[in-house]
């Protein structure tokens, strides 16, 4: 009788591991697929060609940013400082394109300050130990107060010839330009992720940095690259986030970052490290958020929901994460 009944569990839980394995595997695609019948049938221009271009745009910053972060998650490491390096490098771009600065200056510019930034994380998590939610915190700090002492506290406004180009160049006639970045920058660190040995190198540090040591891993270089990875992109999603908006107000990106990491980490790349990809996991979180918030939106829904629904998506997000990778160790 016990036998049986240990047999029926046993059963059971074989089940239950088939749908959970089932449910991380799709069960965005459906989410996604669900959310667009939903926000369909209340307002049916949801589904349309001009809203689906309207929402990839609106995915194009934080997709951008998101493709950074999760070099730096898959070593098991965090950045809350990217939304101050959106805020800083929109500045800095918006200032020299004003003095007369082309797009591909504007475009080095925004890389090379995020890159910086990277920089000063990456040395400070990799070679000096630190925690990296300290390192970056402090940095979130630091970055936005330098970026409003030299703008002080006025809104500056992007809106000149490069912001315009930006905003409005159609790649072959139908494709935003930000669209077409979003693509190229996801399709590029994919292919280092998957391709690569520094991409096999970074997940192995997440999965375990003792064994990668052991393995003869350069485990300070792999941590300091990711965060310079991650720092140049949010600098580049800082310059098109900020040719969207226009206006760049002291507030500018803040709370960016729980939103891009959240859509992340739904999307299934792990806060433990060692799992996940750009595309299509990152890719696919990101824009479940922004189909929520579109839809939200369209749907003229209450101005404080869109709060409370980010809350409950960074909760379920961070929920899923913590009991798929239960019981492991790293």
């Amino acid at each position: 009788m016990e036998k049986r009944r240990e047999s029926v569990r046993g059963l059971k839980t074989e089940k239950l591991d088939w749908f959970l394995e089932k449910f991380y595997k799709y069960g965005l695609y459906v989410v996604f697929i669900c959310l667009v019948l939903f926000f369909t049938s209340r307002n049916s221009n949801f589904f349309s060609f001009d809203n689906g271009r309207n929402l990839l745009q609106q995915t194009a910053s934080s997709g951008i940013a998101a493709a950074g972060i999760v070099f730096v998650m898959l070593t098991g490491g965090i950045d809350i400082s990217i939304s101050s390096v959106m805020f800083i490098t929109a500045v800095i771009s918006a200032v020299l394109t004003d003095a007369g600065l082309g797009f591909g200056g504007a475009l080095l510019v925004s890389l090379a300050c995020g890159a910086a930034v990277g920089c000063i994380n990456g040395f400070l998590v990799a070679k000096l130990h630190i925690m990296p939610l300290i390192v970056t915190l402090a940095m979130q700090y630091v970055v936005r107060g330098v970026a409003i002492g030299i703008v002080g506290i006025q809104t500056l406004f992007f809106n000149n010839e490069v912001g315009k180009f930006i905003v409005k160049t159609q790649v072959a006639g139908v494709l935003p330009l930000i669209v077409f970045l979003l693509l190229v920058i996801m399709a590029l660190g994919q292919f280092l992720l998957s391709k690569t040995w520094f991409g096999k190198q970074v997940y192995a540090v997440g999965n375990n940095k003792l064994g990668a040591e052991q393995m003869g891993i350069k485990t300070t270089r792999i941590v300091f690259l990711s965060y310079v990875i991650c720092g140049a992109l949010a600098g580049l999603a800082g310059l098109v986030s900020g040719a969207q908006v226009g206006g760049i107000s002291p507030t500018f990106a803040t709370g960016q970052e729980f939103i891009i990491i959240s859509s992340v980490v739904l999307g299934g790349v792990s806060l433990f490290g060692g799992k996940g990809t750009i595309f299509p996991n990152a890719f696919l979180g990101v824009l479940i958020m922004m189909c929520i918030e579109n839809g939200l939106v369209m749907a003229r829904t209450n101005m404080y929901a869109y709060t409370i629904v980010r809350g409950c998506v960074i909760f379920v997000a961070v929920l899923l994460d913590s009991i798929k990778n239960r019981g492991e160790t790293r």
